[in-house]
């Protein structure tokens, strides 16, 4: 499947969204969650507090145990219906048959297991990623899925704060890239709560989903 397909090193570095944004819309219960190029395991600590059991899998090794596992995540090595969660945050966009890892989640996941996914839209080229996704696509790559979530946290704000950032790093000032981007978050925020927005936003940073696993008819 060629090199890309899990990597996640210049995300880690750089680019790679606040773990709360996927933290907060999973609440506390037991299982077993998978995390897709989970590189150094940002989310392990979290989730086990919330009552889960913890696999990341990527393909190489992070230091300090990560991932738990390194594979591809377009052939993963589990049993049909193992998962409770699968979690894709800022790894859609990098693998290069997005459909096929699509559909190995959609085997690994139990009857009602919940597909959690933060991707990027207008976001600048950050070294690895193939692909970039407009609700219309992620809508038909999640068919298989109930999407019960599909919002846009980071809106134009934090957009325009992204070019900014570039522009700034260009000149040797890449340390005001955390303080703006909250900044750029914390008015977005206030934007999205005076538009009452309830469907995600064409100038997006990026989309936030959760999408369920059909019950099979007996």
């Amino acid at each position: 499947m060629g090199e890309h397909t899990g990597a996640k090193e210049t995300r880690e570095m750089s680019m790679s969204a606040d773990p709360q944004y996927v933290l907060e819309v999973i609440p506390p219960g037991q299982g077993l969650v998978l995390d897709l190029a989970g590189g150094r395991g940002t989310l392990r600590q979290s989730l086990e507090i919330l009552g889960y059991r913890y696999i990341n899998v990527d393909i190489k090794r992070f230091g300090s145990g990560e991932p738990s596992l390194i594979g591809d995540a377009h052939i993963l090595p589990f049993q049909d219906a193992s998962f409770d969660i699968v979690i894709s945050k800022d790894t859609l966009e990098h693998f290069i048959q997005p459909w096929v890892v699509v559909k190995e989640v959609h085997r690994l996941l139990k009857d009602d297991g919940r597909f959690i996914i933060w991707v990027p839209f207008m976001h600048p080229f950050h070294g690895d990623d193939f692909y970039r996704y407009s609700p219309l696509g992620l809508q038909h790559l999640l068919s298989d899925f109930d999407i019960v979530l599909f919002e846009s946290p980071l809106q134009v704000f934090t957009v325009v704060g992204m070019a900014g950032i570039e522009m700034l790093k260009r000149l040797h000032l890449g340390f005001v890239e955390q303080p703006l981007e909250q900044i750029c978050g914390a008015l977005d925020h206030i934007l999205i709560w005076f538009q009452k927005r309830q469907r995600p936003a064409s100038f997006a940073a990026a989309y936030r989903i959760v999408a369920y696993k059909r019950k099979r008819l007996c």
